[in-house]
């Protein structure tokens, strides 16, 4: 059985009705569609993170259109009817201390190297930034700032559900980590369930996951971090696993998609020119050297547009680059809306009619209010982004379905996120024990809106990485390359 103890603050009076509405998540669906906020009540975006794209909208695919959801509310469901995702079929770890990874692959490591360990019942606590100290008996809404936890953390209880009928025994404390990084450091002081538990997930903000992340190296749990995509969080830390691919990997993932479809000599960088946005570049440099083995071939082609420009593209000239009997390929990861709209607008000007062209964009790319997507469908834009949930998959929309029919909404993407995760993790633990994380590499799975893939991210200059030393972190090494086509965002050809 799956225990959940829940170590929200406590509340008294009105607020006590808040406290009831985190642990059953009865909100109403009109509040579910808000992009998360920082505390200054403006969206959350830090340097070169990729945050995940939040939905305000939803595809409807039998009308073809994208429709609000309105409120609605239905009675909860007692349980949770849930078909299991295939899972992968490496053998689990012996009683007698097998090895728990068959094969010859070079790179799978053996858990049992480290002293994993295979326990009845697994602490595991999840921390989310629920801020329940926001919550005015004054005001009947819930705080926008906790929607991200909450509907994270419906999909998380949902995946305990399926967990506990696979007979996954975990004991489960439910944290809120706050808005600042105090309230995370007061918790490793002073709650013993989260210096004891044996994985982590969770939270949002960088400098809170920096703090658990030091911690769990200095204590040997395990910290999953299903949000933020930043590099360089910890140092040298095999027990720290990121499931939100870094820009570089996102970097990687366009241009090895752009290179199995085009010509190399098709393909454009383009960037503002400014150093900081011209160092972006370097990730796909070095992944082009990769590619071509250290072969001696022309660069790509560079597009640099000065800032006087940004806004306007007047005296940018793109007829030299255009390809008149072929396809040109723009990469562009900038994440400015009103560069990308300029962007757009300039290339679609520039063109022939006849002549093709494919944009490259970032994430953030799917949530621009002020671009006609008119220049989506022209240009064939194509997006890199963590999260896909198809839904024309039939377990996609069985998992609507029961979501709906337990808390009255419509799942949002931190709701996928949060089941697929909770239930790849705990299922991690039961196959593989207390040091599972050395076998991510030999467990890839499917997940309702991505494909977990992990790699282990070795020290710069190293390139074995078999030693704990030598690992810098666990990174899911999984993109989905999106295509804009008949005006919806869908997943791209391999």
């Amino acid at each position: 059985m799956i225990l959940v103890r829940n170590l929200l603050q406590p509340l008294s009076g009105s607020k006590t009705i808040f406290y009831i509405v985190i642990l059953g998540l009865t909100f109403s669906s009109c509040d579910l569609f808000k992009k998360i906020q920082d505390d200054d009540d403006t969206a959350v975006e830090t340097g070169d993170e990729l945050e995940p794209i939040q939905g305000r909208k939803v595809y409807d695919p039998e009308t073809g259109t994208w429709v609000i959801v309105e409120e609605a509310v239905t009675e909860k469901m007692d349980t949770v009817a849930w078909r299991e995702i295939p899972t992968s079929d490496d053998p689990p770890i012996t009683a007698t201390g097998e090895s728990p990874v068959s094969g010859s692959a070079s790179n799978v490591i053996d858990v049992t190297d480290f002293g994993s360990q295979l326990l009845n019942i697994y602490n595991v606590s999840v921390v989310l930034p629920f801020l329940t100290d926001r919550f005015s008996p004054l005001d009947a809404g819930i705080y926008p700032n906790s929607l991200w936890a909450l509907n994270y953390y419906a999909g998380t209880q949902m995946a305990l559900e399926v967990l506990d009928n696979e007979g996954v025994k975990l004991n489960v404390s439910v944290m809120d980590s706050g808005a600042s990084a105090g309230t995370t450091s007061s918790l490793i002081r002073t709650s013993s369930d989260l210096t004891e538990s044996h994985l982590i997930i969770g939270p949002y903000r960088r400098d809170n996951v920096a703090l658990l992340a030091q911690m769990a190296k200095q204590r040997g749990s395990v910290l999953v971090s299903p949000q933020s995509a930043a590099s360089g969080i910890s140092s040298l830390n095999p027990n720290y696993v990121q499931v939100n691919p870094t820009l570089e990997t996102h970097s990687e993932a366009i241009l090895q998609h752009a290179l199995t479809h085009h010509h190399s000599k098709n393909i454009v960088l383009v960037s503002k020119d400014n150093p900081n946005e011209v160092s972006r570049l370097t990730y796909f440099r070095d992944e082009y050297n990769r590619y071509n083995r250290g072969r001696p071939v022309a660069p790509l082609q560079e597009l640099l547009i000065p800032e006087s420009e940004a806004t306007s593209m007047e005296n940018v000239d793109f007829t030299p680059i255009m390809q008149q009997s072929d396809t040109t390929v723009f990469i562009v990861p900038n994440w400015e809306e009103t560069f990308v709209y300029a962007l757009l607008r300039k290339i679609d000007v520039s063109r022939d009619p006849y002549e093709t062209v494919v944009v490259y964009g970032m994430p953030q790319w799917k949530d621009f209010e002020k671009i006609d997507f008119d220049y989506y469908e022209k240009l064939q834009v194509h997006i890199s982004s963590s999260v896909f949930v198809n839904p024309l998959d039939p377990d996609v929309r069985l998992f609507k379905q029961q979501f709906y029919d337990l808390y009255g909404a419509i799942p949002t993407d931190e709701a996928f996120v949060g089941y697929d995760v909770m239930l790849y993790f705990g299922r991690m633990l039961k196959k593989y024990g207390t040091k599972f994380q050395y076998a991510l590499e030999g467990a890839e799975e499917e997940g309702l809106h991505t494909t977990f893939e992990f790699e282990r991210v070795v020290r710069p200059g190293t390139t074995s990485g078999i030693e704990t030393n030598e690992i810098e972190q666990f990174e899911n090494k999984y993109v989905n390359i999106l295509m804009f086509k008949n005006y919806q965002f869908q997943k791209a050809l391999e």
